[in-house]
């Protein structure tokens, strides 16, 4: 019995050894046995690893300079693509390189820099001049013994890739603000960058495709520590785990009380932001499911809100062992940001409906560079406050509601088979630029009785004075759909969409059977081409461009007999093309009409426009059989 006693005994506190043993070696602790503070701030490296030493800043944020170290004289005397390893004792020794490195500039400017290789985690990664999974590259770019910037790898769960990446910037020595990125898909691809250069102006990309969160912080001198400011968060989601991002979500954080529409940059730390609030939600929403690989980012839905969210400092705190101090971050996490689209309290709202794409693009960038920042709000007309700088002005529908005070509404409108912002007043699309043709007109949605729904609908040409269409029925079938991403893509992708390809197939039927209408060069191909909510917006581009010449070919038409001059005043002469005496031409017998099929004519146009204007489709295609009728 006390045999088996003792047995127990050993068994248990062999247990409790392992136990403790493993608590050493946690990913994110295996690079040393020494136990780390939580929250080290800047100032406190000596409590940390040897690494943090060597990077040790004091309180207010000043990294030492490289003057001090006992290298640098043969620092400077490297030439380009030469380096050394330093020569350190301890924890230290063979894991840290300087070398030289030649940049070349936007404006074909060439520098030579100073790079500071350190080897986190002591895998023997210097001997191919350093990994991008566990390594920190200190950059002096003017050789002048002051860091500018610092790239930073971690890999947390020991899987050979960095599963966070951040960029720390310093002005004069001072580090000023940081840029860090996560990659939830594990491949290791985070901040893509050529050179240093790219960095310091702002050229960067971040990879948004798949799972990603990206956050700006400030540095607080005052309390040693990082500050929420601008993007705090950008993340995307892959919600259909194809790899690609179906979802994006930017954070945009600005001082309390901040009522600008145009954000400014934060790239150091100021008093006003003591008080930050979430100004502004950005979300980029695949709604139409068509995202491939050939379309990485195939966005159409898009939102806008902006208010005053008090920005919650203690919740968004994000700590690792692996970061250098200060070791907190702030930014609100991927599901908090996702639940928060729907309870934000919006002041105003812009609602974006990305059509086709445009030919052209606002900007100087790289398209391609700038589509994974999601549906940007084009500051035209009215102003928001957005930060994407990927934008388009024609084939993509805009919408604002002001003064709502709440989280916001959709509906379905019958209006033009669409969805649309509750609340909105007014919006627009410009239509052109795209599959062959050239700029088209607008559309512009009114709600002349202010209860959150349109009502009216104009439709401009290009240089047309006044609207060529007007659509603005008695009664407008209107429902109102639940805020929910994934319930608004369900009910777009099964009841919109086929609703709408319905009717634009009967109208062109009708329309073909009385009138032969040539579209711009290349619609019709586009329209072979295309699937889904494309193939949908350039059928309705090529209804609505062949009703208007249809409506303007028949009256011009029967405008041309009814306003033609009479047959003169001359004795005996009966005024009138009917009169069974009047004498005409053969030829003007072929080719005119007679002025009562012309009048006949006339009036089915006024209820053709009518049933237009009424959204009566069934009466379209009635009178539209009618003009058939007349065999003209």
């Amino acid at each position: 019995m006390k045999k088996g006693f003792l047995k127990s005994n050993i068994i248990r506190y062999l247990i409790l050894v392992l136990i403790s043993i493993l608590s050493w070696t946690l990913p994110g602790q295996l690079a040393s046995q020494e136990k780390t503070p939580a929250g080290l701030k800047a100032g406190q490296e000596k409590a940390g690893r040897w690494w943090m030493k060597q990077t040790a800043m004091s309180a207010d944020g000043k990294l030492a300079s490289l003057k001090s170290k006992k290298w640098w004289k043969e620092a400077l005397r490297l030439k380009t693509g030469e380096g050394f390893l330093i020569p350190e004792r301890g924890e230290a020794k063979d894991k840290m390189l300087v070398r030289a490195e030649s940049y070349r500039g936007q404006d074909d400017y060439q520098i030579t820099a100073l790079v500071w290789v350190i080897d986190d985690d002591g895998n023997d990664s210097l001997a191919a001049g350093g990994d991008f999974s566990q390594d920190c590259y200190l950059y002096d770019l003017n050789r002048d013994g002051l860091i500018d910037l610092m790239v930073d790898y971690a890999d947390e769960d020991g899987d050979g890739q960095a599963d966070w990446m951040e960029i720390r910037f310093y002005e004069n020595g001072y580090l000023a603000r940081i840029w860090g990125g996560f990659d939830y898909d594990k491949i290791g691809e985070i901040f893509k960058f050529k050179s240093p250069l790219d960095l310091l102006d702002g050229s960067f990309i971040k990879n948004l495709a798949g799972q990603k969160l990206y956050y700006k912080n400030v540095f607080n001198p005052q309390t040693g520590t990082f500050w929420p400011a601008d993007i705090c968060p950008e993340a995307s989601y892959d919600l259909n785990q194809d790899g690609l991002s179906d979802l994006l979500i930017r954070s945009q954080v600005q001082p309390a009380g901040s009522k600008e529409s145009f954000i400014k940059p934060l790239d150091v730390w100021s008093k006003e932001l003591q008080n930050p609030v979430i100004r502004s939600l950005e979300v980029s929403f695949d709604l139409s499911g068509e995202n491939n690989h050939k379309k990485i980012f195939n966005y159409d839905f898009g939102l806008l809100l902006a208010g005053q969210l008090p920005f919650d400092l203690e919740k968004t705190k994000s700590f690792s062992a692996w970061r250098r101090p200060p070791q907190e971050v702030y930014f609100v996490s991927r599901e908090d940001l996702k639940e928060l689209i729907y309870s934000y309290q919006s002041e105003d709202a812009g609602f974006s409906w990305r059509e086709y794409p445009a030919d052209e693009q606002v900007g100087s960038a790289s398209v391609e560079a700038k589509k994974g920042e999601g549906i940007g709000w084009l500051a035209e007309r009215v102003v928001l406050p957005g930060t994407s700088s990927y934008l388009q002005k024609w084939n993509i529908r805009r919408e604002i509601a002001r003064h709502l005070n709440g989280p916001v509404e959709f509906y379905y409108s019958g209006l033009d088979r669409r969805i649309h912002l509750f609340g909105s007043e007014e919006g627009w699309c410009q239509i052109g630029n795209m599959a062959g043709c050239p700029a088209v007109g607008e559309v512009r949605y009114f709600d002349t009785d202010h209860d959150g729904f349109y009502d009216r609908l104009e439709v401009y040409l290009v240089n047309s004075a006044r609207p060529v269409l007007i659509v603005a029925p008695a009664k407008v079938e209107a429902r109102k759909i639940p805020f929910d991403l994934k319930k608004l893509q369900d009910y777009y992708q099964t009841q919109v969409l086929p609703s709408a390809f319905e009717r634009d197939n009967r109208l062109l039927q009708a329309m073909k059977g009385i009138y032969d209408f040539e579209p711009p060069a290349g619609l019709l191909e586009e329209i072979d081409r295309a699937a889904g909510s494309e193939k949908r917006y350039l059928l309705d581009v090529y209804c609505l461009m062949y009703f208007i010449n249809l409506r303007d070919h028949f009256l011009a038409q029967a405008n041309q007999v009814l306003f033609r001059p009479g047959p003169g005043t001359s004795p005996g002469q009966l005024a009138g093309d009917l009169d069974p005496f009047q004498v005409r031409s053969p030829r003007e017998v072929g080719s005119s009409l007679r002025s009562d099929t012309a009048w006949k004519l006339a009036g089915l146009l006024s209820r053709l426009d009518k049933a237009w204007s009424q959204v009566d489709l069934e009466s379209v295609i009635q009178v539209l059989q009618e003009i058939k009728k007349l065999k003209l």
